[in-house]
């Protein structure tokens, strides 16, 4: 495994004032968004004034490309190393997960591609989505090679659930140790690995998970708020004007200003929507649980179902845009999010004595995140069983064999 780990740092180091200037911008695009990022900031985390970054590159959206493309390089680099160094199918996958992790537990970009891929222009998002694509392919492979009895159909979904978890490292993460956020991340991944997920619907026609009608609200401000997440959902809160929502509201400008006062109004009233009713869905469902198994599967099908519906759609827009609210209005919707995992937290404790809080945090955002992730994907959306399968996914996950209160803790 070291050698795996030293041939991705020596990819990864680079000398060149360039490379310099890209990882430190791709830190600077991960904790503040794209859009709240100006080059002169960029040049300031390296030690160069604004016009000194444009002997480098073109512009920030060069940047972006370059940063997304070394993303791209380290994993190819990954996989390399892990085919030319593993001699069975169980040693590779340990290679691959571990290199998985050291990537994600060691840097701090693993949401990048998620959140600001609405930057590149259609050419390069296409490019970007091949090499995605390839990647789940090349896991899918390994994890079907360690486990022939698999369909390639079921392999792709665990192996796109397995890179899920890594890439939502940043909100896994929260006070862990690196060695602790690894264990966990290890564990989770070899779950979704060993998985058994239920039968497809032998029916061919089958139905795919369906998606949210086209109902727009009555009321108005409804169907601002309504208008709003469908648009910031498909481009994104800064290319979406307000005259955009305006029209997709079936009213005009003036008549929309009587009900909110701004765009970044609007974001903020589309993300408390979000976060409000799910926390009310959520307090509904674990009314009717009396033990922390029913609790726990309350709290895994009420997300589910929110997830495959029109609620989808904000859980995109909060992990790409709540940084273009002002810091307050932040703030009071992860306090709304921290308050919503607060219930996982406290089942995954019930059900799994001995891990601390932030291990069960821990587990919590893995499961939420791989459930996210997956429900937006068109592809895994056209699956009939995909919410059965996200249901005993979630279940492996949560509680994770093997995973034990660390020594000394």
């Amino acid at each position: 495994m070291d050698s795996v780990k030293s041939r991705l740092q020596s990819s990864a180091r680079g000398s060149h004032r360039t490379e310099q200037v890209a990882r430190a911008a791709a830190h600077l695009f991960q904790e503040y968004g794209y859009q709240n990022v100006s080059i002169d900031r960029i040049g300031a985390a390296v030690g160069l004034t604004g016009p000194a970054v444009y002997r480098h590159f073109k512009g920030k959206h060069d940047i972006l490309v370059h940063a997304l493309m070394s993303q791209v390089h380290l994993t190819e680099e990954l996989h390399t190393a892990v085919d030319e160094q593993g001699t069975t199918a169980e040693e590779k996958l340990h290679l691959l997960l571990a290199g998985f992790s050291d990537l994600t537990v060691y840097g701090n970009e693993a949401t990048l591609w998620r959140r600001e891929q609405r930057h590149l222009n259609p050419d390069e998002r296409e490019v970007f989505q091949r090499y995605f694509a390839d990647n789940q392919q090349r896991i899918a492979e390994q994890i079907m090679a360690f486990r022939p009895e698999l369909s390639a159909a079921k392999a792709e979904l665990l192996g796109s659930a397995v890179l899920a978890t890594y890439s939502n490292t940043p909100d896994i993460r929260g006070t862990l140790s690196a060695d602790r956020l690894q264990e966990i991340q290890t564990a989770v991944a070899w779950a979704i690995i060993d998985c058994d997920l239920p039968d497809p619907d032998p029916d061919p026609d089958a139905p795919a998970t369906p998606a949210p009608n086209d109902r727009r609200p009555a009321g108005r401000r409804e169907r601002i708020i309504d208008a709003a997440a469908r648009l910031f959902n498909e481009r994104g809160f800064y290319d979406v004007h307000i005259d955009d929502i305006a029209k997709a509201s079936e009213m005009s400008t003036a008549t929309l200003y009587q009900h909110v006062s701004s765009k970044t109004e609007v974001l903020r009233a589309v993300l408390e929507r979000g976060a409000e009713g799910l926390l009310y869905v959520t307090a509904d469902a674990l009314a009717y649980a009396s033990t922390p198994e029913s609790a726990l599967d309350a709290l895994i099908e009420t997300y589910i179902r929110q997830a495959v519906g029109p609620y989808g759609r904000i859980m995109q827009i909060l992990t790409a845009d709540l940084l273009y609210l002002p810091e307050d209005d932040q703030q009071a919707l992860r306090n709304a999010q921290r308050e919503y995992v607060a219930e996982w937290i406290h089942v995954i404790e019930q059900l799994a004595q001995g891990l601390s809080a932030s291990d069960a945090r821990a587990l919590a955002q893995a499961a939420i995140g791989v459930v996210t992730d997956l429900t937006q994907s068109p592809q895994l959306r056209k699956r009939p069983a995909l919410p059965a399968e996200l249901t005993t996914l979630v279940h492996t996950m949560v509680l994770p064999a093997g995973l034990t209160r660390p020594a000394g803790a």
